[in-house]
């Protein structure tokens, strides 16, 4: 997108932070499939990532609050643009825990989540690219999220499922990964959140 006269317009921001929704995705995606001795290093790329994604979100923010004329509802923008935020920020708990619990290998599940988040970012940044006019295309991002959220609440379920009915299992491990599986999935419920957030700029425009 061109930038317009007085720099860069609100969509056009919002379509920058949500470039950092795919980078976090793919080092969150670089560290579940690393040896566990490197993953520390990995998650400081992804910090790092997170704290730039802080400040396109304030960017953001700021232009939203001090332009007169936006091209959708204020609250919308806000929020849209808030979420997006929570997504990264999932991402990032997510790759701490794994960190933090010291978690040997993710079964195979449990990747397939991590699959679904990448899908998740890759789509909604592609979204926000066209945040400007509101086209069927959208409908097609809102209902493709919907569908991820649905398939990730299933091997969600079947992870836990899995967990707690294994007889071998020791019950910090389960513990432990229950943690970094509930992150999983918590930041694919904010990514249906954003896209219900598109939904409702979509409705109020037509």
């Amino acid at each position: 997108m061109g930038h317009k006269i007085g720099g860069p317009s609100v969509t056009d921001l919002i379509a920058t932070q949500s470039e950092n929704l795919t980078r976090a995705a793919t080092m969150l995606t670089n560290l579940v499939q690393a040896e566990p001795r490197v993953r520390e290093d990995i998650n400081a790329k992804l910090h790092a990532i997170e704290n730039e994604a802080d400040e396109a979100t304030h960017t953001v923010l700021k232009k939203i609050n001090s332009s007169f004329v936006l091209p959708y509802d204020r609250e919308d923008l806000f929020n849209l643009t808030s979420i997006i935020d929570d997504c990264i920020d999932m991402i990032d708990e997510a790759g701490d825990n794994i960190v933090l619990y010291g978690v040997d290998e993710l079964p195979e599940k449990a990747i397939k989540l991590v699959g679904i988040i990448s899908e998740c970012a890759q789509s909604t940044e592609d979204a926000m690219q066209h945040l400007d006019k509101i086209t069927e295309k959208m409908r097609a991002f809102w209902v493709g999220i919907n569908q991820l959220e649905n398939h990730g609440d299933t091997v969600y379920r079947s992870i836990i499922s899995d967990l707690f009915n294994d007889p071998e299992a020791e019950p910090m491990k389960v513990l432990k990964m229950k943690f970094v599986v509930d992150c999983f999935e918590a930041a694919i419920d904010r990514f249906e959140n954003l896209a219900a957030v598109v939904e409702t700029i979509a409705i109020k425009e037509n």
